[in-house]
């Protein structure tokens, strides 16, 4: 921007120089000249026999009686007006040709001389302020450096803090600087922040206890019962029960690892699982409640994937898409379907209205209280943030919907 600035004055400037030396010469001329010939024409209306000036730098001639005397070819074919810098040679003339009744008068004053000290001005002048713009542009620099250089550093340095990191300050750094008070006003806000964080990890740590016990004591006394026998009526409701339990196990989990690591990168080395064995264990948990509802539950295999996400948090995101298909499915059937590229889970239920779709899709959004997809849908849109998978939806209504995950390359084994 600097830059530009100073170009777009330098422009200016050298237009605005030019145009001045070229209007005090022009000027200058006229005058010169105008005295001259002003004076020629007076001398001969009251004298007709006077000779016409002949000095170094102005020549005179008179057309109807200088007869013997030839006029310069330079001047010779000349209309009757003003001529600007005829260069005759090495020198240059500014001519004026006057008709005075049945007379022309040819008058070329030389302005060699003129000429070049105009040019010797107007590159004194162009080169004083093309040093003036040079000097305005570095000191423009050096006090961008000195002014807006700790702007650019404390920018840089909010953008690289790490959110995991607590007790961040950065006031001292730049208290002798303009930018103190916004780094003061940072400080206060990190603490701020920073007391939220404690009181959020505190109640995290506190919570992720009071949640796994429960839960634990259910799927460990519904393990026990089945061991002492139960009958085959029972093993339905059981069946649910222990499903029921180890989701909710999982939504616990994945809920209390995004509340601390969030913000943590994906680790790379996590174990590679075969996505088809996640497959037919959701296609095992939900046979029952399918069966419930009188739907096909099948499972299309077009590629062996693997990928490297934790087994969980796949689990939650293929169960929570076959559990929705299923309760928005009266008739027919769900797909799952493993290809080169991820899984899609298709079903031939009610479909979708866009504002659905949006509130889905919108993973900064939280989803409403009232809407169908509940708490599962939301889930899977954070975990899809989390590693960076590609959440497709295509719905028709009254003809089903497909819901497609893509996995990135980089977590593909």
């Amino acid at each position: 921007m600097l830059l530009l600035i100073a170009a777009t004055s330098s422009l200016f400037y050298f237009v605005f120089v030019v145009a001045i030396v070229n209007r005090l010469q022009d000027s200058m001329l006229t005058t010169l000249v105008g005295h001259e010939i002003d004076e020629i024409v007076t001398e001969l209306v009251r004298d007709p026999s006077i000779r016409m000036p002949k000095t170094a730098s102005v020549q005179a001639y008179l057309l109807s009686r200088e007869n013997d005397t030839p006029i310069p070819d330079f001047l010779r074919n000349l209309q009757s007006t003003i001529h600007n810098q005829i260069k005759v040679g090495d020198k240059i003339y500014h001519a004026v040709v006057l008709d005075v009744h049945n007379d022309r008068i040819f008058l070329a004053f030389e302005m060699t001389e003129i000429y070049k000290n105009s040019q010797h001005l107007l590159k004194l002048l162009i080169g004083g302020g093309i040093l003036t713009v040079c000097f305005l542009l570095m000191g423009g620099i050096w006090l961008s450096k000195k002014f807006l250089s700790p702007v650019s550093n404390l920018a840089e340095e909010l953008a690289n803090i790490n959110p995991n990191e607590r007790n961040i300050r950065i006031e001292k750094e730049y208290r002798d600087y303009e930018v103190g008070l916004i780094a003061h006003s940072f400080d206060q806000f990190m603490k701020r922040m920073d007391d939220y964080v404690e009181r959020e990890q505190s109640f995290t740590a506190a919570i992720s206890h009071e949640l796994r016990t429960p839960v634990a004591v259910i799927g460990t006394s519904i393990d026990l019962l089945e061991l002492k026998g139960i009958s085959d009526q029972q093993k339905g409701a059981f069946k649910r029960i222990k499903v029921s339990t180890d989701y909710m196990a999982q939504v616990i989990e994945s809920l209390l690892f995004f509340a601390r690591n969030f913000y943590d990168k994906v680790d790379q080395s996590l174990p590679a699982i075969k996505l088809s064995h996640v497959c037919k264990k959701i296609l095992k948990q939900y046979e029952e409640l399918a069966a419930d509802k009188k739907l096909t539950l099948e499972f299309n295999k077009e590629f062996e994937t693997k990928v490297r996400i934790l087994d969980n948090h796949i689990e939650i995101i293929l169960g929570n898409l076959v559990r929705n298909a299923i309760n928005n499915t009266e008739q027919g059937r769900v797909i799952i379907t493993e290809n080169e590229n991820g899984f899609s889970v298709t079903d031939t239920g009610r479909g979708m209205q866009q504002v659905e779709i949006d509130f889905v899709m919108e993973k900064s959004k939280k989803v409403p209280l009232n809407s169908t997809s509940g708490l599962g849908l939301y889930l899977v849109t954070n975990i899809c943030r989390y590693y960076g998978l590609k959440l497709e939806v295509e719905s028709s209504l009254g003809k089903g919907t497909q819901f497609s995950v893509i996995f990135p390359q980089q977590l593909r084994a």
